[in-house]
């Protein structure tokens, strides 16, 4: 059932039909696809598709949908009329006034300020944007991109496209990481994607004028920046293992955090001596620490009967001890981490520079140190560049080389 959108993709019409009588009753909304509307402010919206199921008992699950990404979220009754959508990982989640064909409620970062969004919904939608002109041409494929270029804080990208006739998917990759799963569509000269995946509201919204595209970029409430993109297939970034590094006067990484019961750890424990360790420096309110995370579970589950440990440096932004472990524990059980998770910040108050000192700086979260057993430092990779991505597979063949070559370095080998 949950599959359904992936093969509406691309179509992506309006897909209006008479609801069946099933679980229809009390004003329960109708199972199938619906488009999802969250007010980024007063003049810009993002639309997402989601399809929701309920259940005869009135039990209810909802999925969202990003290109090729899937996200089951859980769904709760507020009372007789309202829901809870509870998103996995992040805390964000959404309150909504259950109609049959439409929803309306709003949208809630609990770790943020007052922030607070309008959400509606209307059942039978499966367009993400309206097409109302011919296609003006094909962007597939690799594009060279500034953000807020010929400012102070201009930023190279690159943005990856996958046009199938007016719809399209890709995702653009920086040095800290990519803008995942995008989806949408091109009409005329209009190129237009989103992404929602709970806690990120990714909008780009631009203009294409031949070998050049000209846009805006917006995230969630108040982020804004410009981009350009050119054609120009023999453009890349920085060398991701090269830009975060031991400061001098330093051979080695060393920590001492808690463990989410409270229970120090140090990579001078013997659990660790003589051992490769990857230590993964990640928030649960990172997207691309979530990417790495299930990443790095894969590799613990096929290395750590050989000697190979992995160890995760929590720095949640939450407003207390309290709601940074409860943070913690709900990233822990919703990805299934196996391998330590220790809480090495709380509040944004807490600098992870500072807590790691021998590094040059924290670039980019995730950041992913690689460790000989003698615990001097292999490479440390900045950022991370996930599934949504074509640069995933090719990373993901070299990491391998590098892990068994770590592993190579226990004592007596």
């Amino acid at each position: 059932m949950k599959k359904v959108l992936l093969g509406l993709l691309p179509i992506l019409m309006v897909a209006c039909g008479d609801p069946t009588d099933t679980g229809n009753v009390d004003n329960e909304p109708y199972s199938g696809v619906w488009r999802g509307v969250i007010a980024l402010n007063d003049s810009v919206v993002l639309p997402f598709n989601f399809e929701l199921e309920t259940a005869e008992d009135s039990s209810m699950t909802l999925f969202i949908f990003n290109g090729d990404e899937e996200i089951e979220t859980s769904v709760s009754r507020v009372g007789k009329d309202s829901i809870k959508i509870e998103m996995p990982v992040f805390a964000n989640y959404i309150v909504a006034k259950l109609g049959s064909d439409n929803l309306q409620g709003t949208y809630i970062n609990p770790d943020a300020e007052n922030y607070r969004l309008p959400f509606t919904a209307t059942y039978g939608d499966s367009a993400r944007f309206e097409i109302t002109e011919p296609k003006c041409c094909d962007i597939n494929e690799k594009w060279a991109v500034k953000f807020n270029p010929e400012t102070e804080n201009e930023r190279p990208a690159i943005a990856y496209f996958e046009q199938y006739g007016k719809v399209v998917k890709g995702t653009f990759a920086t040095e800290t990481g990519d803008y995942r799963y995008l989806q949408g569509v091109l009409s005329g000269d209009h190129l237009q994607l989103s992404a929602f995946d709970g806690a990120h509201l990714f909008l780009f919204d631009a203009k294409v004028m031949g070998q050049t595209i000209e846009g805006l970029f917006y995230s969630g409430r108040s982020g804004f920046k410009t981009w350009k993109a050119y054609r120009d297939d023999d453009f890349e970034l920085r060398n991701a293992d090269s830009l975060t590094y031991l400061k001098e006067g330093y051979s080695k990484v060393d920590f001492s955090f808690n463990n989410l019961k409270g229970e120090p750890v140090s990579l001078s424990d013997p659990k660790y001596d003589g051992k490769p360790v990857i230590v993964q420096i990640m928030g649960s309110w990172c997207p691309n620490c979530m990417d790495e995370t299930r990443y790095l579970s894969q590799v613990y589950d096929q290395y750590n009967d050989e000697g190979l440990e992995i160890i995760g440096l929590t720095f949640e932004r939450a407003k207390n001890m309290e709601m940074a472990l409860a943070r913690a524990n709900k990233m822990v059980n919703d990805l299934s981490i196996e391998y330590p998770v220790l809480l090495a910040g709380a509040t944004k108050d807490d600098n992870a520079a500072e807590l790691l000192p021998m590094l040059n700086h924290i670039m980019s979260f995730p950041t992913a140190i690689y460790l000989n057993a003698d615990h001097t430092v292999r490479k440390i990779h900045t950022g991370f560049s996930g599934p949504g991505t074509p640069l995933y597979e090719e990373f993901t063949a070299k990491d391998q080389t590098v892990i068994e070559e770590i592993l190579k370095t226990q004592a007596g080998e």
